[in-house]
């Protein structure tokens, strides 16, 4: 494992045992320190690194029951039952990791998460990636048992967080040879290659930035002007 200064072995330790891990470490330092809203927070595996305030939502009881069991603050809540229960401008980062492909309304999602991260606030979302090789390969995307109802590609995504008054910044890609492993080839080819890892990629991280709110429904397609 490549050793990071900034973090201790048992911080270390506990990204090894972090699903998508390897690609997780990359992204760590954004919710560090922060207070971070993680939708969808299973049972803390990423939680478990943000900073004071953080709190987790998640549908199943025994995941709530879990984080809490840990020290971690978590509650109850259905991501499809929006609005979500949270102030406007709560948190300094929200995290939406393989979430808004099972979500009934993504865009909604998207235009909540908006809603309650604070100005210049990031956005993380992590999502599978349906058309790269490994998904060819290894996975029946839409007729597996992992319930995706949607795949978003960069230019989609793109457009949909754009629509969602959020720039991007950065796209990690998760390497599934490299696994949940921290290592330095991890930062060394997404720091080289960046979004051409996508097609050999089984999943990716997008942190985007919010610079505004988002359009009005009447905004979203010029399809009728023209």
């Amino acid at each position: 494992m490549a050793r990071s200064p900034d973090f201790p072995d048992a911080v270390r330790t506990r990204q090894t045992d972090t699903p998508l891990g390897g690609s997780f470490a990359l992204i760590a330092d954004e919710l560090r320190d922060h207070k971070v809203c993680d939708l969808g927070c299973n049972q803390g595996h990423y939680l478990q690194f943000c900073g004071p305030g953080s709190l987790g939502l998640d549908v199943a009881a025994e995941s709530v029951a879990a984080c809490q069991a840990r020290g971690l603050s978590a509650q109850r809540h259905d991501l499809n039952s929006l609005p979500l229960p949270i102030a406007d401008e709560a948190f300094e980062v929200v995290l939406l990791s393989h979430v808004l492909e099972h979500v009934q309304a993504p865009l909604a999602m998207l235009r909540e998460c908006n809603r309650i991260v604070q100005p210049e606030g990031k956005l993380i979302v992590g999502l599978p990636i349906e058309d790269g090789l490994y998904s060819r390969l290894r996975m029946d995307y839409f007729g597996g048992g992992e319930g995706h109802l949607y795949s978003f590609s960069l230019p989609n995504l793109d457009k949909l967080l754009r629509l969602c008054g959020f720039v991007r910044e950065r796209v990690i890609c998760h390497l599934p040879r490299l696994g949940n492993r921290p290592s330095v080839w991890n930062e060394r080819l997404n720091r080289l290659l960046g979004t051409r890892l996508y097609t050999l990629s089984a999943a990716y991280w997008y942190v985007a930035r919010k610079v505004g709110l988002p359009v009005a429904d009447h905004q979203l397609s010029d399809y009728f002007s023209r």
